[in-house]
């Protein structure tokens, strides 16, 4: 079976280096692991095409390639729905391995999504109107932590204010099947300020603390009608876990997972269980010696901890 494989940042277009690196990594964790499985059908941007076994292509192609496949599995950003678009183009040509459209439209909208989760979840306070306390303004369709700012008298259209919480910035790796979710994984996300910087997988908590984190990230995914396939859930664990964002694609802790787990992504969405076997650090950089991959001066790296 075909199974076209599209990450925008690999696939797509041109984007700066240090989000495009990430893009990279989950596009290399899902064509190496998706490959057992299915004839990889698809193409890369030109700078990228001695990594792969694929054609050099351009987004100009997508519609062409989703014709002739039998699944279709795509990353791409939330802004300007992005995601969301590209999702519906593929849900008329093949079948999804991911998130559906529909799931989709509310996830990548924060307003919706909080919405949604309202009393069936614990997630932070969040208003179109500045609120008490501490609180951060950001976009209600965005990602990579583009737009966030702490909040003062004003939310401007477009956005949100929500409860600023302080803790340890967390992710929860879900499987999502008929309905049914499972966590696979539960990660520890590093930031430099509100910007992605790496993360630690799994994450260094008790045990306890990891059940409550899945069980919270559990009960967001469970609400939303549609997700399927992989899903990360980030969390903030302060007095107890609160679920900030639920992203309905690939996140960067499955370019971990291989080495973490001993097996892929891909395994894990046929079924197969992770198996604890090392402790990884995901970080994102220029410079570093050695690296998973590397887009222009940018790195991501992978290594024991």
């Amino acid at each position: 079976m075909k199974l076209f494989l599209f990450e925008f940042a690999t696939c797509g277009e041109k984007i700066e280096d240090s989000i495009a690196v990430e893009g990279l990594a989950m596009f290399k964790a899902a064509y190496d692991g998706f490959k057992n499985y299915y004839d990889i059908y698809g193409f890369v941007r030109d700078e990228y095409s001695s990594l792969f076994d694929l054609p050099s292509g351009d987004v100009t192609m997508l519609e062409d390639y989703l014709s002739e496949s039998d699944a279709f599995l795509i990353v791409a950003p939330e802004d300007d729905n992005l995601l969301l678009e590209l999702t519906k183009l593929g849900e008329k040509y093949a079948e999804n391995l991911g998130s559906s459209s529909k799931a989709i439209s509310v996830v990548s909208d924060k307003w919706k999504l909080y919405k949604k989760l309202k009393g069936s979840a614990q997630i932070p306070e969040t208003s179109k109107k500045p609120l008490n306390g501490k609180f951060i303004i950001k976009p209600r369709i965005s990602c990579a932590g583009e737009g966030i700012s702490f909040g003062s008298d004003s939310v401007p259209d477009g956005y949100i204010a929500q409860e600023f919480i302080e803790g340890k910035n967390m992710s929860v790796s879900v499987i999502a099947k008929d309905g049914e979710c499972r966590a696979v994984s539960v990660n520890e996300q590093l930031l430099d300020g509100f910007k992605y910087a790496g993360a630690i997988v799994p994450a260094r908590v008790s045990e306890k603390i990891a059940r409550d984190v899945e069980r919270e990230a559990l009960k967001a995914a469970e609400c939303i009608e549609g997700i399927n396939g992989y899903v990360g859930v980030d969390i903030v664990y302060s007095d107890q876990p609160y679920v900030i964002e639920i992203n309905a694609r690939l996140t960067t802790p499955v370019s971990a997972f291989e080495r973490a787990y001993g097996v892929s992504i891909a395994d894990m969405l046929v079924g197969k269980s992770p198996k604890f076997a090392r402790r990884q650090m995901i970080r994102k950089g220029t410079g570093l010696a050695e690296y998973y991959v590397k887009s222009g001066m940018w790195c991501l790296q992978v290594c024991n901890l």
